[in-house]
């Protein structure tokens, strides 16, 4: 004799009676004994085996609203705990246990589930004192985080003399499904209610007669009436299978009734056009007192949709996969504090690391050059303060596990959370070593092409000085012309013109194209001047103040040259006259701007770097300028030429003509870099 029939006879069962059939309310020594938990009579198990195998969940409860047991989808989808947390508890206690778990289930469209519980249990209450059953609606976010609408049927069940015992509550998912609730008001009988409306097809099959029966929505699932298959035998059943999974259906029952226990299997069925569903059988093998079965109890269930979506997901990850295994570039995704997420693509052949060792011990500001680490934290910060939809583009350096060198090209995108979840950002990066390289080929080729075209123009600026020269050279020995203002002239165009190919000459030498550190190119200027004008015994000597790293473009070098050139050459020519001795003085510098600097903040300091003014001061302590020379509407072509100069620079001179003559240029200009 089994254990559990041993109990049976020894505990003092009440025979409980309830809606659903008679169930054995087990005694105090079933509880004493753990081989056993419940002790249920035979014609009672088909639907005690129907409420543990069937999707719905069910909880039974004793007289006091305390829970004696519930089936695996009640903990698992609405509750969202353990058995073992449910069972002892009253619902209110199981309520505080769910929100301290899941503190957004705590309301639902303003209620308090609290508030709600205490309800429902003084429903239960009620139910528990007069007996009957209850119908009833339940609106909640379940455990997995899904809304649903539950139709919420309690049963009280009684002994021999009346007593109510206890509590049973079956859930059936109702969620848009208004022809379930039609059908419930109609007919209200919960076997229709599990079966029919659930659309689930009840199946029972027995080894002795080797005979099955279908019952439940078999006409909605199937198409068939419900009395086409009473008492059909196995070679029928199998008749409706798809041929492809015949065998396979075949090896598992024949497991099944080796092992007994539950089983769960998948399979198509034919329907009465011809089409095939797919069926989830889901039920138990019974087994008598020897071990051998004797009946099959389950539920059968059309999962199309969710299977046929599932090859859907199933071809859609597919694409995905492809289309990420021959992505040459990494698609990432991060959280509000650019953690990724994940990171998929050619992750390995970019950095050399694997998605696994990114996500364990390594992270993408690991494999950044810290040179370039600024700029991508500067960008992400812009991401951060700039509300909505954003994207930004950055191209930096990284080095890979190697140690190697490589340039990537970030395009990161920002999408705010909704429901007030934390944004997001994804994006993707591409290997852009290759064209990198590129670049800086065609950069060296335009470079040698710059300086080419500047040594051309320093030649050609030179045979100019020199045709110049010779012209001068012709007019005072032929005598062509006898005005020596006419051959001062042109002594002084040349200056000009070898000012300018100083310049080139400069950008050439250095391997500059674009940008001349002027004070090197002032140093030779002047050097240049006073071996042109060579003032006999007259001792001039040249004081230098040039600041040094003053980088400026063409358009600048250009104009302030011409500059030094007419002022120094002005002073070299006419400002010792009559005197043995004499000195010229010339500074650049950049203009002091610490007052503007101090108040801005760290990001704007470098843009008033940029705007800052240089001062040009060139002074001699000759004769001086006479006071009847207007500086701004003078006679001499020198002084014109400096004055269109400084405008042309939108800059200001202030002239001084105490104890010699005084210049003072400041100009404001973008400083080169």
């Amino acid at each position: 004799m089994s254990e559990s029939n041993k109990v049976l006879k020894k505990s003092k069962c009440d025979n409980v009676k309830g809606t659903s059939g008679a169930f054995q309310a087990p005694g105090p020594e079933v509880f004493e004994n753990p081989g056993a938990t419940s002790v249920l009579h035979e014609n009672d198990f088909f639907v005690k085996t129907i409420l543990d195998a069937m999707v719905n969940p069910v909880c039974y409860k004793d007289k006091n609203g305390v829970y004696l047991g519930v089936n695996e989808i009640f903990a698992r989808q609405i509750a969202g705990l353990p058995e073992k947390e449910i069972v002892g508890s009253t619902l209110l206690e199981g309520a505080l246990k769910v929100v301290e778990k899941f503190p957004e289930r705590a309301f639902l469209e303003g209620e308090s589930l609290l508030e709600c519980v205490k309800e429902w249990e003084r429903d239960d209450i009620e139910l528990l004192k007069k007996g009957g059953k209850h119908t009833r609606e339940y609106k909640g976010i379940c455990a997995d985080g899904v809304r649903r609408v539950f139709l919420v049927n309690k049963s009280t069940f009684s002994n021999e003399i009346g007593e109510v015992r206890g509590l049973i509550t079956v859930l059936q998912d109702i969620t848009d499904r208004d022809e379930v609730q039609r059908t419930l008001r109609e007919k209200g009988k919960k076997y229709r209610f599990i079966t029919e409306q659930t659309e689930l097809i009840i199946y029972e099959f027995d080894f002795e007669s080797n005979t099955g029966n279908l019952d439940g929505a078999v006409e909605e699932v199937t198409g068939y009436f419900a009395k086409d298959f009473q008492s059909i035998p196995p070679q029928v059943w199998m008749g409706y299978l798809h041929p492809e999974e015949l065998d396979q259906v075949n090896e598992n029952v024949t497991k099944i009734q080796k092992e007994g226990g539950k089983y769960r299997q998948e399979f198509r069925f034919r329907k009465k056009d011809g089409t095939y569903f797919y069926a989830e059988d889901r039920g138990v093998c019974l087994l008598d007192e020897s071990g051998r079965p004797y009946k099959l109890l389950g539920i059968i269930k059309d999962v199309t949709e969710r299977k046929l979506a599932h090859e859907r997901i199933q071809k859609s990850e597919e694409r995905y996969r492809s289309f990420i295994e021959n992505f040459k570039g990494i698609a990432f995704q991060a959280d509000e504090n650019f953690v990724p997420n994940f990171l998929h693509g050619a992750l390995e052949a970019i950095t050399g690391y694997t998605e696994e060792e990114f996500m364990s011990r390594v992270q993408w500001k690991d494999v950044i050059d810290p040179k370039y680490l600024p700029l991508v934290i500067e960008e992400e910060n812009k991401l951060r303060k700039i509300p909505g939809v954003f994207t930004v583009e950055m191209e930096y350096r990284i080095r890979d596990k190697r140690g190697e060198t490589k340039w990537v090209h970030e395009t990161c995108q920002k999408i705010p959370g909704r429901a007030g979840k934390p944004e997001i950002h994804q994006g993707v990066i591409y290997d852009i070593t290759e064209r990198k390289r590129a670049e800086e080929t065609l950069a060296k080729v335009d470079a040698a092409r710059k300086k080419e075209i500047h040594h051309r123009i320093k030649n050609n600026l030179q045979v100019i000085s020199s045709l110049l020269d010779l012209q001068a050279e012709n007019f005072s020995k032929h005598q062509v012309c006898k005005t020596p203002e006419v051959v001062e002239a042109f002594k002084e165009s040349q200056d000009r013109v070898i000012s300018i190919a100083l310049i080139h000459e400069e950008l050439h030498e250095n391997g500059e194209t674009d940008t001349l550190d002027f004070s090197p190119y002032l140093e030779k200027l002047v050097d240049t001047l006073f071996q042109t004008y060579r003032l006999g015994n007259t001792r001039i000597t040249l004081k230098k103040e040039l600041e040094k790293n003053i980088l400026f473009d063409m358009d600048v070098a250009v104009p302030l040259g011409l500059i030094v050139n007419e002022l120094v050459s002005n002073s070299l020519k006419h400002a010792f006259s009559g005197r043995d001795s004499g000195e010229i003085y010339i500074k650049l510098c950049r203009e002091n701007n610490s007052e503007h600097v101090v108040g801005l903040c760290a990001e704007n300091i470098t843009q008033a770097r940029r705007e800052t003014g240089f001062i040009l001061t060139i002074s001699d302590n000759g004769t001086g300028i006479s006071d009847n020379i207007d500086m701004e509407n003078s006679d001499s072509l020198g002084l014109q030429l400096v004055n269109i100069l400084v405008e042309q620079l939108e800059g200001e001179m202030e002239v001084k003509r105490e104890k010699g003559t005084e210049f003072t240029i400041k100009i404001s200009t973008a400083e080169k870099e």
